[in-house]
């Protein structure tokens, strides 16, 4: 079973994994990303020990929770890449479920996640995002 991919926890020592599939993905705020500022909750997908995807579940209030640093790893194909990212958002909602949250919010400008994200019963808030750099 050496070629099936495997979703498990986030602990630290996938951290330079993570760090190193953001930098690939030319993540504009990376330094913001640490162990400290990461959710507790989070999953990597691994096959054959390389890192496919992770994904975090980060509270937030209402009783709602955001998925958070999402990213998958652009050596892989793009079947191998949505099927990881797949497993892991399944298990990202399984600990909300299990939380009993609310419901889960997402942030993407891309179509195609927005496309991929509508198929699994997300659906577009109307809201303007104000944020404040500092």
């Amino acid at each position: 079973m050496d070629n099936e991919i495997s979703i498990v926890p986030f602990k630290y020592k996938y951290y330079p994994l993570l760090i190193e599939m953001l930098e690939d993905r030319r993540y504009q705020f990376i330094e913001t990303v640490t162990m400290q500022t990461l959710p507790k909750i989070g999953y990597i997908a691994l096959l054959n020990n390389q890192p496919i995807a992770a994904g975090f579940l980060r509270r937030v209030e209402g009783g709602y929770a955001q998925i958070d640093t999402l990213v998958s790893n652009p050596y892989f194909g793009s079947q191998i890449r949505h099927l990881a990212i797949d497993k892991v958002v399944d298990w990202l909602i399984n600990d909300a479920k299990e939380l009993k949250l609310s419901g889960i919010l997402a942030f993407t400008l891309e179509e195609s996640i927005i496309n991929r994200a509508k198929e699994r019963g997300f659906t577009i808030l109307e809201h303007n995002i104000l944020g404040m750099r500092l």
